[in-house]
C-alpha cells in the first residue's frame, strides 16, 4: 500500500477533508500575520534608526528634536496636534513658489508646486522653520495631506482634481509623441500650449529622433536593472576609486494594507526580493510585470530602495545627453524627467511608471521598423556612470522639474537652460542650484571634468556678474 506524504490531506469520497482545508487556511492566515508583524517591527527600527524617534525621557509626543550637522536644532513634529501650523506653513510656502519665476504658467504652477511642499515639509525648508530658523520636520506630510490644508485657501486644488490636472497633462505628452513617432520633426506645442507647459517649448520644433533619443536615455536611467547593470559595467569611477551607486524602485501599493504594514517610508532601507515578493504575497505591493491600470484612491505608490548609495544626478544626465546628442535630445530627456515628476501623484497608476513604460513603448516601436533599438543599453549604462553622484569629482546635486524651469536668483534664464548655456561655452551666472544650494562655480567645474573624463569637449566655465534677483 503507497504510503501518504506526511501533511497530505486524507480525502473522504475524493475531497479534501473539511478539518484539513480548515488547518490549512488558519496556517496561511496565521503566516500572513507573522510576515505583517515582522515588516512592522522591521518598519520601526527603520523609523528609530533614521528619525531619531522619542525614547522615555525625551520630548513628548508630537514634538522631538535633533540637531543637523550645522549645529541648528531640528524639531520633529507630528501634524496631529499641530494641525493649525502645519496648515498655515503648507499655505505660505505654496504662496511663496507660487510667487517665485517658474518658467510655466499658474495653472501648471498651482499643480507642480505642492509637491515641492511636501519634500519641504518632511525635510524642514522653506517656510517650515520656527521662530529661530531651525527646521520643523512633518515626516508624515503626503501629497493629500497637503493638498487638503492648501484646499481651505484656494478650492480648485482638491486632490481628485490636481490629479486629473496632472494625468492630463502626462497623457497630453504620450498621445502627442507616439503620434508622430515616424516623423521626421516634430513640434513641442499642442492645443493646450506647450508641452508640460515649458514656455521655453513654446513655437519649438525639434528633430524627432534625436528628441526620442532623450526621452529614452532618460527614461531607462533611473530604472533600478539599468542601475545594477551600470554599476557591474563600470566598477571605478574616473579617478580610479570604487564607487557606490544606490537605486530602487517605484511600486504600485495597496494603500490600507500599505499603512497596515506600518512602513511610513521604504526609501530609508534596502529591500531584497524576498520581502518584496512577501509584500505581493500579501496584496500590499502590486507586482511589476502586472497590466492594466490601478485607480487612486484604492492605489498608490511608494518608492522602495533596493540598494544604499547615492543615486544619480539629473543635472549631469542631461548634460552628457545635450553633449552627445545635441539640443533636440536635450530637450527630450528634459520632458522625460518631468513626466517621472509629474508620474508620482496621478489619478490611475501604470507598473513601471508613465516614464519608462513610455520609452519601452518608444524603443519597441523604433525596433520594429529599424531593427534596432534607439537607444542601445551600453549607451545607457554610461549615461549612468557618468551621472553618478559618487562618480568623480563627486556631486550633492540633482535638480528638481521645479528647480529646472525655476530662473534662480542672479540668473538671466531657467537652470534647464543655464545648463545649456555650459554647453555652448557662454558665461554663466554665479547662482546657487537645486534643493542643496550648490555653487554653480563648484558644479560646472565638476560637470566640466566628468566631460573631459568622458572624451566629451569641454571648456572651464566662465562666469558674468550675476543681475539682481
Amino acid at each position: 500500500m503507497k504510503k501518504r506524504r506526511q501533511g497530505t490531506p486524507q480525502k473522504t469520497h475524493g475531497k479534501p477533508s473539511r478539518r484539513g482545508g480548515i488547518k490549512r487556511r488558519r496556517q496561511a492566515a496565521q503566516k500572513g500575520v507573522e510576515t505583517l508583524d515582522r515588516l512592522k517591527d522591521r518598519a520601526a527600527a527603520v523609523r528609530g534608526r533614521h528619525r531619531g524617534e522619542a525614547r522615555p525621557g525625551e520630548p513628548a509626543a508630537g514634538e522631538r528634536h535633533g540637531r543637523e550637522r550645522n549645529g541648528r536644532g531640528v524639531t520633529y513634529l507630528t501634524i496631529r496636534g499641530n494641525e493649525e501650523r502645519f496648515g498655515k506653513l503648507c499655505r505660505d510656502d505654496f504662496s511663496y513658489l507660487m510667487a517665485q519665476r517658474i518658467a510655466a504658467p499658474a495653472g501648471v504652477r498651482e499643480i507642480l508646486l505642492p509637491q515641492s511642499v511636501v519634500g519641504r515639509a518632511q525635510s524642514g525648508h522653506g517656510w517650515f522653520v520656527d521662530e529661530f530658523g531651525g527646521p520643523l520636520c512633518f515626516r508624515e506630510a503626503t501629497f493629500d495631506r497637503v493638498l487638503t490644508e492648501l484646499e481651505r485657501a484656494w478650492p480648485d486644488l482638491r486632490s481628485d482634481r490636481v490629479r486629473a490636472r496632472r494625468s492630463a497633462l502626462v497623457e497630453r505628452v504620450r498621445d502627442h509623441v507616439l503620434a508622430r513617432l515616424d516623423t521626421a520633426t516634430m513640434g513641442l506645442e499642442t492645443v493646450d500650449g506647450p508641452l508640460l507647459g515649458a514656455e521655453f517649448l513654446a513655437g519649438r520644433e525639434v528633430d524627432t529622433a534625436a528628441f526620442l533619443k532623450g526621452l529614452v536615455l532618460a527614461g531607462f536611467m533611473d530604472e533600478e536593472g539599468h542601475r545594477r547593470m551600470a554599476h557591474n559595467w563600470h566598477r571605478r569611477a574616473f579617478d580610479g576609486e570604487l564607487y557606490e551607486l544606490g537605486g530602487g524602485e517605484i511600486r504600485i501599493v495597496d494603500v490600507a494594507r500599505f499603512e497596515q504594514t506600518g512602513i511610513v517610508d521604504p526609501g530609508q532601507q534596502a529591500w531584497d526580493d524576498a520581502a518584496l515578493r512577501e509584500l505581493e504575497q500579501l496584496g500590499v505591493v502590486m507586482p511589476l510585470e502586472s497590466t492594466g491600470d490601478y485607480l487612486w484612491p484604492r492605489y498608490d505608490q511608494a518608492y522602495f530602495r533596493r540598494r544604499l548609495g547615492e543615486g544619480v544626478c539629473d543635472d549631469l544626465a542631461l548634460i552628457r545627453i545635450g553633449a552627445e546628442h545635441g539640443f533636440d535630445a536635450f530637450l527630450g530627456a528634459f520632458v522625460m524627467d518631468a513626466l517621472d515628476t509629474y508620474d508620482k501623484h496621478l489619478l490611475s497608476y501604470t507598473s513601471k511608471g508613465s516614464d519608462q513604460a513610455l520609452a519601452e513603448e518608444i524603443q519597441e516601436r523604433w525596433r520594429e521598423r529599424t531593427g534596432r533599438p534607439l537607444a542601445s543599453g551600453e549607451e545607457i549604462l554610461d549615461l549612468v556612470w557618468f551621472a553618478a553622484k559618487n562618480n568623480a569629482p563627486r556631486t550633492s546635486l540633482s535638480s528638481s522639474h521645479r528647480r529646472f524651469l525655476q530662473t534662480e536668483a542672479g540668473a538671466r534664464e531657467p537652470t534647464l537652460l543655464h545648463h545649456w548655456s555650459f554647453l555652448q561655452g557662454r558665461p554663466l551666472a554665479d547662482i546657487k542650484l537645486g534643493f542643496a544650494r550648490v555653487p554653480a562655480r563648484e558644479f560646472y567645474e565638476i560637470a566640466h571634468h566628468r566631460l573631459v573624463a568622458a572624451a566629451f569637449p569641454s571648456s572651464l566655465p566662465s562666469f558674468h556678474t550675476p543681475i539682481d534677483s
